[in-house]
């Protein structure tokens, strides 16, 4: 049996879309659990009428005060989840017929290579489009300069390419996250990061899932390859320092959990993280290079190398 998670907030728009992409899935093995975070709209009015119609596959919950994030409504979540396999779901985005199907596959190749005991993690790309389902970008690992094999704990404690909404955990790896943190930038990223740590990623190139942009994303994406977008990077003195800023701590807060259970390359690796904004100049560039902490695309680099 797989877990949907899908954390909600004003999300009515959108919601009965993403609803019945679920619905609509080649795999029936799956049971949907929809949390709402106090919307003001008619989102969770939307949700209890699913979770009436399908009682067997969807359920519906409403927090009785707001979590302030999707990424906290995601965290309380959690405890929700018994199943052998769980999903993170968002409201705004379609879910393409065999996504479940593909990744469930995915990670079961993994189980047998790994052991269901090992922490697993499957992601997809993911096809970009705007409030209208109509195309811009075929995929987002394109769109956003990302290399998918950059899948390793010094890799990821610098940049993410895991998208939630893409994203199925096994059972092993919800045990071991037990919560998101506060310092965590999103739930993704700190899968990533436990699942790099402890087990394995998985990647399937083909998009699972028509990501959705609009005027209200929480989290969206940028066509990180357009000379507009590179040029307002490299000016962003304060956005990249606020970026690197908030991967540092999301790092410390990672060690001081699970420091003891790390291996020793991995302690140096977090450690030596960490400590990147004591350094100079010199050193900070050295210590990127030398554990590979760089991120991809030029400016990205240039920013790091500026402002980290």
């Amino acid at each position: 049996m797989i877990t949907i998670l899908m954390a909600t907030y004003n999300g009515e728009e959108y919601i009965a879309e993403q609803i019945e992409s679920i619905l609509n899935q080649t795999e029936s093995c799956w049971k949907l659990i929809i949390q709402d975070d106090c919307s003001s709209d008619g989102t969770a009015k939307i949700a209890q009428a699913y979770a009436e119609r399908y009682p067997s596959m969807i359920k519906f919950k409403e927090r009785e005060t707001s979590s302030g994030s999707a990424k906290n409504n995601f965290s309380s979540m959690l405890q929700f989840s018994d199943s052998e396999y769980t999903m993170t779901c968002d409201q705004d985005d379609v879910w393409l017929p065999k996504k479940i199907e593909l990744t469930l596959k995915k990670m079961q190749e993994l189980e047998v290579k790994y052991g269901k005991d090992k922490p697993l993690l499957v992601h997809t790309d993911l096809k970009v489009v705007d409030e209208k389902l109509k195309a811009i970008d075929n995929s987002l690992f394109h769109q956003q300069n990302l290399d998918s094999s950059r899948d390793k704990f010094n890799n990821l404690l610098v940049q993410n390419i895991v998208t939630g909404c893409t994203m199925m955990v096994n059972h092993a790896l919800i045990v071991l996250a037990d919560k998101v943190p506060e310092q965590a930038i999103m739930h993704d990223r700190w899968f990533a990061l436990l699942a790099s740590a402890f087990g394995k990623i998985g990647f399937i190139s083909e998009p699972t899932v028509l990501y959705r942009q609009h005027d209200h994303n929480e989290i969206g994406s940028e066509n990180t390859r357009s000379f507009q977008y590179n040029l307002k990077r490299m000016l962003s003195k304060e956005r990249s320092k606020s970026v690197l800023r908030n991967t540092y701590l999301q790092a410390e807060v990672f060690f001081m959990t699970y420091g003891e259970q790390l291996s020793p390359e991995l302690v140096k690796v977090v450690k030596a993280y960490v400590l990147i904004p004591k350094y100079g100049k010199i050193k900070r560039i050295q210590t990127i290079h030398h554990y590979d902490f760089w991120k991809s695309g030029i400016a990205r680099k240039y920013g790091q190398v500026l402002f980290s």
